[in-house]
C-alpha cells in the first residue's frame, strides 16, 4: 500500500509541528485520525508491536492518510536495561509487525522513555534505524486534565517542534480536539516527524538520536 506522504508539499512560509503519539494504537487513535481528516495534516504514531495485529484497521487507515507508523518497542521496556539480543528482538519484531500491515516500515525508532545509550546507538546503526525523541512534552501521562494538556502545548509550541503525546488516554483525545483545530487556525502545518526531520537534516544517520 502506497504511503500518501509521497509528493506532499510543505509551505516554507508557514510554521510546522509534528504531533507524535506513543504506546498505541490505543483508545483515541481513531479519534485523532478523525480530527486530522477534518482539519487536515498528518501525525506520527510510535506503536508497540504487541498491539499491531489487533489494530490492523487503525494502522491501515493511518498509513493510507499519510501518517507515520513507527517503531517504539514490542512491550515498552527500557532498552538500556535489557540485553542487546532482547532489544534487537523488541525492535525487529515490531518493525516486522508494522510491515505486515503497511508493506514497509520507515527507518525511525523512538526508544521507550526516550532512553538511549552507546550500545543502543550501535545496535540501531546496525539495523539501519535513526532514533528520534521530542522537543515538547505536555506530560499527558501524568494528568487526566485535557485543558492542562492542550494549554501547555498551545502556550509553548513553536515552529519545528516535535510534540510527545500518547494515543492511549481519553484526556489526550479530548486535548487533541482543542489542539489540532487551534494549531491549524494559527497557520501551523501538521506534518509527520519523518517529514520534519528529513526537511531539517536531509538524509538521517542510522544510530543517531534526533531530539527534534
Amino acid at each position: 500500500m502506497e504511503h500518501s506522504i509521497l509528493g506532499s508539499k510543505i509551505d516554507s512560509n508557514r510554521p510546522v509541528v509534528a504531533l507524535t503519539f506513543d504506546d498505541g494504537p490505543g483508545l483515541v487513535t481513531s479519534h485523532i485520525l478523525d480530527l486530522i481528516q477534518v482539519y487536515g495534516g498528518k501525525v506520527s504514531f510510535f506503536v508497540l508491536g504487541k498491539y499491531v495485529e489487533m489494530n490492523r484497521t487503525k494502522i491501515h487507515r493511518a498509513w493510507g492518510m499519510g501518517c507515520d507508523i513507527l517503531c517504539h518497542s514490542w512491550e515498552h521496556v527500557n532498552h538500556t536495561e535489557i540485553s542487546k539480543k532482547a532489544v534487537s528482538k523488541q525492535i525487529i519484531d515490531t518493525c516486522t509487525a508494522i510491515a505486515s500491515v503497511t508493506g514497509e516500515f520507515l527507518p525511525l525508532y523512538r526508544p521507550p522513555y526516550g532512553e538511549a545509550n552507546k550500545n543502543l546507538a550501535k545496535l540501531t546503526e546496525k539495523l539501519g534505524l535513526s532514533m528520534v525523541n521530542w522537543s515538547l512534552d505536555p506530560k499527558d501521562y501524568d494528568t487526566s486534565d485535557a485543558t492542562a494538556i492542550s494549554s501547555f502545548i498551545l502556550d509553548n509550541v513553536v515552529d519545528g517542534d516535535v510534540v510527545l503525546c500518547h494515543d492511549v488516554y481519553d484526556s489526550t483525545g479530548d486535548a487533541m480536539g482543542i489542539v489540532i483545530p487551534s494549531l491549524v487556525s494559527r497557520g501551523f502545518q501538521l506534518i509527520t516527524v519523518s517529514e520534519l526531520l528529513y526537511r531539517r537534516y536531509g538524509t538521517l544517520e542510522p544510530g543517531v538520536l534526533y531530539n527534534n
